[in-house]
């Protein structure tokens, strides 16, 4: 009987620690590369081929541009937001404190993963998804992607 209580006892302490770890405030930075959207007013000359000679072009043109830049992720319980870099931040968005901090919508933090959306417009919901093991992160949003390593980082510690 004793030896059931003792065993019952090291199990409800596992069980304990293993929720109290989970409930650990998460604060990450999440460094890489990415893509956005950018357009740019452009001047050019164009060749025309029916008249055979160069014309003046002119006018915006939309493509995607490569950058590399950082993301920090707050996670704590069931509620997270992500500080995004400008770039990622479409001129139309939806909000976002002015610090660029976006709330996490639909957060399931796993052993294995991480998964989250945040709605930056009408039109645009990334998906974000980081792997516990690897610490890699991935966002993939219209006009936009983003994929780098995050490192945990503790509030109040020093590196070195």
């Amino acid at each position: 009987m004793r030896k059931a209580m003792v065993i019952a006892g090291l199990f409800a302490g596992v069980a304990l620690a293993g929720a109290a770890q989970a409930a650990d405030p998460l604060n990450l930075v999440c460094t890489g590369h990415g893509e956005a959207m950018a357009s740019e007013y452009v001047r050019s000359l164009e060749w025309d081929r029916y008249d055979h000679k160069y014309r003046p072009k002119e006018g915006f043109e939309s493509k995607m541009r490569g950058f590399e830049s950082a993301v920090t992720l707050q996670i704590d319980g069931d509620d997270g937001r992500i500080r995004l870099p400008e770039k990622l931040i479409p001129p139309l968005n939806s909000g976002g404190d002015h610090q660029h901090w976006w709330q996490l919508d639909n957060l399931i933090v796993s052993d294995a993963e991480i998964r989250a959306s945040y709605r930056l417009n009408g039109l645009n919901k990334p998906k974000l998804r980081i792997d516990r093991n690897s610490g890699e992160i991935s966002i993939k949003g219209t006009g936009q992607d983003f994929s780098g390593i995050c490192q945990k980082i503790d509030a109040g510690q020093r590196r070195f």
